[in-house]
């Protein structure tokens, strides 16, 4: 087996895993030829590690977390994302030179790099992305008890105890009250402050400032706080060689350095230790960040493993962060749940689920039973009806979180008990029951688009086209070709008791959408595609050939929706997210009903849209349906991810699909699942009576 290398710590090779193979080094181990030896910075592996290197003739690596490193404390345990890689030194160490020094004298920067810094640091700054991300952002209340409003604010940032950037970042020539003192008499009337670092915090290490014999007008700064979110309201920091200190120059504030960290001596701190002549050039935010962040640290993708970029990174650490934040720590009490959706609920709202009974003759009671109070959170699946529910939800004050599969699914069909990889939690409607508001609707009718969300909806549409994904992804990507010069007009058949059809398109069926497509497009070449729920016979909606054959030219079954969407000059439907999805590919889309997606200027719609008060380029559709509205989960370790990432991988997972053995797998497979299903609420409904 391939390897890159040897290390002494056993510690180390668990951690960076994913970065790295390296074998554990012994003291009987023989090396190979011009074999490397990795190490930890300046702690023993480290020494060992180079000691290793001048014995054996060999070379070494120093290691070291990398500026943007995990969603949470390496010391309880994170999973690593960032490296940075060191065959000189290591960049805490001002004593000698190191990589990244050589890197931000040397190196050119083009304009190519410092237009991906530059965007990098504009998503930092407006995400507020960090070391660890595992800390909320700062609250109002916090801006009125520290002070913070309309003042100038200084702040003193703390380390820990020990920190190896301390010693070697020649830190030692001052004491903490220097600083502190210096902090105070430079900015008279201030508002000082000083922030604890987040391990001692955590409780896992002590701080390097006795905090007890503090001056008392500082004001200490006890919580945990995104430091991004802080510094937005400082004017100046002082430290001695936190990377805090380099995150304070993003974020525009001034930088006083009582040591010597990576970031000073290159025209951007005020530095009171005297600085080598290593560093000679001046240097600007960009190339600095584009020098240490993009080219001296190392990435991986936290779903695959595989190497990454610090662009490519960024959004998923967001989205990492976001639901880790933001997770519900309240009991939850779901209703409408079938026994088979319940496993996959627990990646999307972790724990504290307790699952009501879809055959519960009393579903309050039996939710009162296990804990409902008002502190809890209540969900409903789709637009099933619990006037029970609603009632005691409105008395006291609970509101109600309808959910339904998202528009990017899985691979294979829901009701052949696939699992989603998407969902939507709606606190105002839910977004097929176009008879009241919901969350998208508002998103659509209100939201101002970033210009990252528009890029990032550019970036989407190109991904969903090139990859043929769609919702459920369970037919065959054929080649069609023209069997005429007709204008090709794409029906698209649905499940005719779904909600969406009942509530959206007033109960059409799926012969009057026929007949409505061939009589507005009476000389085109019509395709008829039923929903793949109906050919498989789990749904209703079935229209007998001849019957559709008197409306269109031509009944495809098995055929994938992208496929058919790329052949289509134009689509007619009722509600079908399909719409949406043609859309994106810039087809004309002919509207029956009342869908989401419908009203906004980009579509031919024959029933009136209600509340729709704007139009909305296709870019601010994709990005309100697919970037802001839905949850995703990756299918690989069931954590969030983004819509991109999920698209990857249910390619790849399609791609396998196809294969012939995998292909009749996941028809047995189906098969079970759909005779199981009715087996098990034929026992149910034997039982309730």
């Amino acid at each position: 087996m391939e390897f890159d290398g040897y290390s002494s710590s056993g510690k180390l090779i668990e951690n960076t895993k994913k970065f790295y193979k390296i074998k554990r080094f012994f003291k009987f181990t023989l090396p190979s030829k011009n074999a490397i030896f990795y190490g930890w910075g300046r702690k023993p592996s480290g020494q060992q590690a180079v000691e290793l290197a001048s014995k054996f003739k060999g070379k070494f690596k120093l290691l070291e977390d990398g500026f943007i490193r995990s969603v949470g404390l390496g010391v309880e345990g994170a999973r690593l994302l960032s490296v940075v890689e060191d065959d000189t030194g290591i960049y805490y160490d001002a004593t000698q030179p190191n990589q990244l020094e050589h890197i931000l004298a040397t190196n050119e920067f083009d304009t190519k790099l410092l237009c991906e810094a530059r965007w990098c640091i504009d998503f930092i700054i407006s995400n507020h992305i960090c070391k660890y991300n595992n800390a909320p952002d700062i609250t109002t209340t916090q801006v009125e008890k520290y002070e913070l409003q309309n003042r100038l604010n200084i702040l003193i940032i703390a380390q820990t105890h020990g920190d190896a950037s301390l010693e070697y970042g020649l830190a030692n020539q001052f004491s903490t009250l220097d600083m502190i003192n210096a902090a105070i008499n430079e900015n008279p009337n201030s508002n000082i402050l000083l922030k604890i670092h987040p391990d001692v915090l955590s409780g896992k290490k002590k701080s390097d400032i006795d905090i007890a014999n503090l001056p008392s007008q500082i004001k200490i700064i006890s919580e945990n706080i995104n430091p991004i979110s802080l510094l937005k309201h400082i004017t100046k920091v002082y430290t001695k060689t936190s990377a805090m200190g380099f995150e304070a120059l993003m974020c525009g504030c001034e930088c006083v350095c009582f040591g010597v960290p990576f970031y000073a001596g290159w025209g951007l701190s005020d530095d009171r230790v005297q600085i080598s002549s290593r560093r000679n050039k001046k240097l600007s935010l960009e190339q600095l960040f584009a020098g240490a962040y993009l080219l001296y640290a190392k990435y991986i993708d936290p779903y695959s493993g595989a190497p990454t970029t610090l662009k490519r990174v960024l959004p998923q650490i967001n989205t990492l962060k976001n639901i880790k934040l933001n997770e519900c720590k309240k009991a939850k009490f779901l209703f409408g749940f079938s026994i088979w959706k319940r496993k996959f609920m627990f990646p999307f709202l972790g724990k504290n689920l307790n699952f009501i009974s879809t055959f519960s003759k009393n579903p309050l009671q039996q939710a009162l039973n296990l804990g409902l109070n008002k502190d809890s959170v209540v969900y409903i699946w789709g637009k099933k009806e619990y006037p029970q529910i609603q009632k005691w939800c409105d008395e006291n004050g609970v509101q109600i979180i309808r959910v339904e599969d998202g528009f990017i699914r899985s691979v294979g069909l829901g009701s052949d008990l696939t699992r989603p990889y998407s969902l939507v939690f709606d606190d105002v409607g839910i977004y097929f029951d176009t008879t009241a508001p919901s969350r998208l609707e508002n998103i659509l009718n209100y939201h101002k688009f970033s210009p990252y969300e528009i890029e990032s909806a550019k970036k989407l549409r190109e991904i969903l086209i090139n990859s043929k994904i769609s919702k459920y992804n369970d037919d065959k990507d054929d080649i069609i070709t023209h069997k005429n010069d007709k204008k090709i007009a794409l029906v698209i058949g649905q499940v005719e008791d779904d909600a969406s059809v009942r509530i959206g398109a007033d109960g059409m069926k799926n012969i009057e959408l026929l007949r409505l497509a061939r009589q507005n497009s009476p000389h085109a070449h019509i395709i008829y595609k039923p929903h793949p729920d109906v050919v498989s016979g789990n749904r209703v909606g079935a229209v007998e050939t001849i019957e559709a054959l008197k409306y269109c030219d031509e009944v495809l079954e098995g055929v994938s929706m992208p496929t058919l969407l790329d052949i289509a000059d134009e689509i007619h439907t009722m509600t079908s997210t399909s719409g949406l999805e043609a859309i994106l590919r810039k087809k004309r889309v002919i509207c029956y009903g009342r869908p989401f997606w419908a009203g906004w200027g980009l579509s031919d719609d024959k029933k009136p849209q209600m509340r729709r008060y704007r139009s909305l380029s296709s870019n601010e559709l994709i990005a309100g349906a697919y970037l802001l509205y839905p949850r995703y989960i990756h299918p690989l370790n069931l954590e969030a991810c983004e819509a991109c990432d999920l698209i990857v991988a249910l390619q790849e997972q399609k791609t396998r699909l196809q294969q012939p053995i995998n292909a009749l797998l996941h028809k047995a497979k189906s098969l079970y699942a759909r005779v199981g299903q009715k087996l098990l609420y034929v026992v149910l409904f034997v039982v309730k009576r």
